[in-house]
């Protein structure tokens, strides 16, 4: 018996699907290398929906005037809601590269308290936030060019030093100094840079850093796991035929050289789907 499939494949057609189906973009200029990191750039920006508890910097401080906007989008954040109408209009943009994001691995929010199509009311006023998976830290409220405000880390690494530690470098001392400006230009060339805080304690990227094409660095890590992971559940398949054989005599198999499996993820789960005799199993649980 020999298993015929092709994980990687698959997995491009899942990522399609996503960027297509639920996130609504335009994909037919995508090649299915460049796939991978689009979807990875195209998921950081945008935080799924899920419920997160705030957390308050000790420099926050909102003006009176985004004062129901804040308390709205609070209101979303705690309950789970889906907060990317607060986002930039830029992350229906397939190709846009959030440098902000990438660098410091901060997002920004609008504060408005209406919804204008799609997104909420633009305000020149921005929240800057720190967004995990069950957390949204608050920094502060910036203005529209505070992109490389280096009070941000310095917020984030004083009420929050254990969120962003694996960024640390340690027994390193930084003698170079970027300006506000040396900052944007590096984003703007894709180039990465340590940032050195108040306290001498020096940060890699908090938001993972880019190569040379503007595409995450950890896209294109997340992009290797993943076909070095399917590439690993293909031959461990391969290996679980024999074992298998009774149970698709049982669904109609005949004796076939070649077995067709296709894969199939869930929110915690990889299956191999045979779809000649209906059968699937477990590949993976991370449950």
């Amino acid at each position: 018996m020999q298993l015929s499939s092709d994980f990687f494949g698959d997995w491009l057609n899942i990522l399609k699907d996503i960027l297509q189906n639920h996130w609504g973009y335009d994909i037919s200029g995508v090649s299915e290398e460049e796939l991978p990191y689009v979807y990875f750039n195209a998921e950081k920006r945008r935080p799924d929906q899920r419920i997160r508890s705030v957390e308050i910097s000790d420099a926050f401080a909102c003006p009176v005037d985004f004062q129901a906007g804040w308390e709205r989008l609070k209101i979303i954040i705690e309950t789970g809601g889906d907060i990317t109408p607060n986002l930039s209009k830029l992350v229906d943009r397939l190709n846009n590269k959030d440098s902000l994001l990438n660098d410091w691995g901060i997002h920004h929010f609008h504060l408005g308290e209406t919804l204008n199509g799609s997104f909420i009311k633009r305000t020149g006023s921005l929240l800057f936030a720190l967004v995990t998976k069950d957390k949204f830290y608050a920094i502060n409220i910036f203005d529209h060019s505070a992109w490389a405000d280096q009070d941000i880390v310095e917020i984030v690494h004083r009420n929050w030093p254990d969120v962003v530690s694996q960024y640390q470098i340690k027994n390193v001392m930084s003698t170079t100094e970027f300006s506000e400006s040396d900052k944007l230009t590096l984003r703007a060339k894709n180039t990465n840079s340590f940032f050195t805080v108040s306290d001498g304690t020096v940060y890699a990227p908090i938001g993972g850093g880019v190569v040379s094409s503007g595409y995450n660095v950890q896209a294109i890590m997340s992009t290797d796991q993943q076909r070095s992971l399917l590439k690993s559940l293909e031959d461990n398949l391969q290996s679980r035929l024999v074992s298998l054989k009774d149970t698709l005599y049982q669904h109609g198999y005949s004796g076939e050289e070649y077995i067709k499996a296709t894969l199939e993820i869930t929110d915690s789960k990889y299956f191999a789907f045979f779809p000649d005799y209906n059968v699937a199993v477990i590949l993976l649980d991370n449950a």
